[in-house]
């Protein structure tokens, strides 16, 4: 059983991930779930189970009592609750998550263990399979990055005096506040905002993908969405995640609330990944169709998402900091979830409340770099010749403005890294900015695991590396240096299960084929190609410590052997649950996959070819391999995870 305790003061708020300020009496997790009573196990009490709840909580008290508000979070489950409760007894918390119907194998079974003291999942220590662990990593690096958390982070209300407290600002309310959003998340931010911030909320649009709310519903997370009576509206638009007229509605009722606010109002703006195509707003003359037939243009073309967004920037009314030019002379609070390499604000949701540098020309110049200037609408390159000719505008004063990054990939990177540690595997984050095209990016984790006996040595492969990790992907000497570092403490150590390297950002594909994925699927096919090499056993390429540059070469002459197949895995993943349009995050392989999938009769290349991933992942295993979590109610761009088993516990 684990053991938390309780603070001996009322009226402060509770996580159970901050065991340390916890004093006095206990709260107990990991609890029968079977019957319909609960027994605490340490006061013989049976607890009725609470109607009309597939998530709910079990307590046991006694007379003693005080009155503090607890925060409890399961896996993608995140609700304060009130309760009174006692110094002397014992406070018991049993977590349900939702079983769901959609995925198999992992994806189905990823999200089911039970919770363990620090929010995470309770994984079994040694116990859980490479693959199982790898799942369990990434779904606790999921739930640090969900939208209540981040919200109460960041923002400091005082009932007593009505003083919001956001950054180094301060904001009176006196039910003055307007709330609009846009993207993937801004559903779970809009209802945490609402819960602690009360009745000053005077109006509201969320403009959201279509289908969240019954996805959200179905999945149990009700926390996530807005309550009965709620003064904030939410609309549902970009299917597939591409601009639509319902989503274009959202936006128009979103520039009449901006535009509506007054000197004495707040304003503040949920943004998240996915905000882009849920605000389009033409300038005039152009139409959606216009910048719809732009957006396609460019996707198949493999730019970047900041490419994309730049041209946003330059083709629509409220992004590029239009919204924020709208809202004066409001007071604006931007609160952002990144999904942008680098985080960089301007472009997150193409930069609505974000003075933006960019200019026309930029977007010409795109065009040509990727060849695409003749099919480009004419109205467009009219629209935007006709604006380069004018110049750039001056700088603008945005002193109105509060832009608080709240949430980003580095996050969930360093949580993925916490949980991997917890579980004996010594971890690294490689980089929280990964981009290039999907089907390669996997080299960047191309690591030589060799064996000799019961004692594990990992040799990074430098000769082939090091030019490409340093010249096409960013990183640096340092985090090289890093690497054989850890390299040397797993060698040494006797107790390390093996090593976890943990990477972040969001790669690209170049669709040339017909079929049906996305880029984490996509990745994790060509991750399986690579693991198929690394395990085999004729396949070993000299490294730089057998080459005696390094100090890692204790082993250089030894009789290896290559590790098992099933101890290499790689797990891509997109934190919000959705990956290109099919109904899994990602996938995940070992060093089996391929092997697994030729016996089907599947050729893992000639899928690639055609960006055919999730049809392959689905016919394989009766779809073992896809990352199936539904809608996570969050979204920090995707998480990589590559697990070496060293030896079995």
């Amino acid at each position: 059983m684990k053991l938390l305790t309780l603070p001996s003061q009322g009226g402060l708020r509770l996580a159970l991930q901050t065991s340390a300020v916890f004093r006095n009496s206990t709260i107990c997790t990991g609890l029968p779930r079977q019957s319909p009573h609960h027994l605490c196990r340490k006061h013989s009490f049976q607890v009725p189970r609470q109607p009309g709840s597939s998530s709910s909580y079990r307590t046991c008290t006694k007379p003693e009592v005080l009155t503090t508000t607890v925060q409890a979070r399961s896996l993608f489950n995140q609700r304060r609750y009130h309760k009174s409760l006692t110094t002397a007894a014992s406070v018991q918390f049993q977590f349900h998550r939702p079983t769901g119907k959609s995925g198999s194998g992992l994806g189905r079974k990823m999200f089911h263990s039970s919770t363990d003291s620090d929010g995470g999942v309770h994984a079994g220590g040694s116990s859980l399979q490479p693959m199982e662990v790898a799942s369990n990593i990434f779904a606790h690096a999921v739930s640090s990055v969900l939208p209540h958390q981040m919200i109460e982070k960041n923002l400091d209300y005082e009932a007593a005096t009505s003083t919001l407290r956001v950054a180094s600002r301060e904001y009176l309310l006196r039910h003055n506040v307007h709330v609009v959003g846009f993207g993937k998340a801004v559903l779970g931010m809009a209802r945490a905002l609402e819960d602690s911030i009360g009745d000053h909320v005077v109006d509201g649009v969320v403009s959201i993908p279509v289908g969240s709310r019954d996805a959200l519903e179905k999945a149990g997370l009700r926390d996530m969405l807005l309550p009965a009576g709620s003064k904030i509206r939410v609309l549902e638009g970009a299917g597939d995640n591409l601009p639509d007229e319902a989503a274009m509605q959202a936006a128009r009722e979103i520039a009449e609330i901006v535009q509506a606010a007054g000197p004495d109002d707040i304003l503040v703006v949920l943004i998240s990944g996915g905000g882009s195509a849920l605000l389009p707003y033409p300038e005039p003359p152009l139409t959606l169709e216009d910048t719809l037939t732009v957006t396609r243009l460019l996707a198949r073309s493999g730019v970047t998402i900041l490419d994309l967004n730049l041209v946003r920037k330059q083709l629509e009314r409220l992004k590029g900091g239009g919204l924020a030019r709208l809202a004066r002379p409001a007071k604006v609070v931007s609160l952002i979830l990144s999904d942008i390499v680098g985080d960089d604000l301007g472009f997150i949701a193409s930069g609505p409340t974000v003075a933006d540098t960019s200019t026309a020309q930029n977007c010409l110049d795109l065009f040509q770099r990727f060849h695409v200037t003749a099919s480009v609408p004419a109205s467009v390159m009219t629209f935007l010749q006709a604006k380069a000719a004018t110049g750039q505008a001056s700088a603008e004063d945005f002193s109105h403005v509060t832009n608080v990054l709240i949430g980003t990939n580095r996050i969930a990177c360093e949580a993925a890294c916490s949980k991997s540690s917890s579980l004996g595997f010594l971890p690294y984050v490689l980089s929280t900015e990964l981009c290039g095209e999907a089907k390669s990016v996997d080299s960047v984790k191309r690591i030589e695991v060799k064996i000799e006996g019961h004692r594990s040595n990992v040799d990074v492969n430098t000769n082939l590396l090091r030019a490409r990790l340093l010249s096409e992907f960013g990183l640096s000497e340092n985090s090289l240096r890093e690497i054989d570092r850890l390299v040397l403490k797993a060698q040494q150590s006797d107790s390390a299960r093996g090593v976890c390297v943990v990477a972040g950002g969001e790669t690209t594909v170049t669709v040339r084929g017909k079929g049906k994925g996305g880029r984490n699927q996509e990745m994790a096919l060509a991750a399986g190609m690579e693991l198929h090499r690394l395990s085999g056993n004729n396949n070993t390429v000299q490294s730089d410590n057998q080459a005696g540059s390094s100090p890692t070469s204790s082993a250089a002459g030894s009789d290896l052997i290559q590790p098992s197949a099933g101890d290499l895995v790689f797990l891509s993943g997109g934190t919000d649950g959705q990956d290109g349009p099919t109904s899994a995050a990602g996938g995940i392989v070992d060093g089996n996959f391929l092997a697994r999938a030729s016996q089907a009769g599947l050729d893992v290349g000639e899928y690639l070819a055609n960006n055919d991933s999730f049809t392959l992942l689905s016919r394989l295993g009766g779809g073992s391999n896809l990352v199936v979590t539904g809608l996570t109610g969050t979204n920090v761009m995707d998480l990589q995870i590559l697990l070496v088993q060293l030896r079995q516990s």
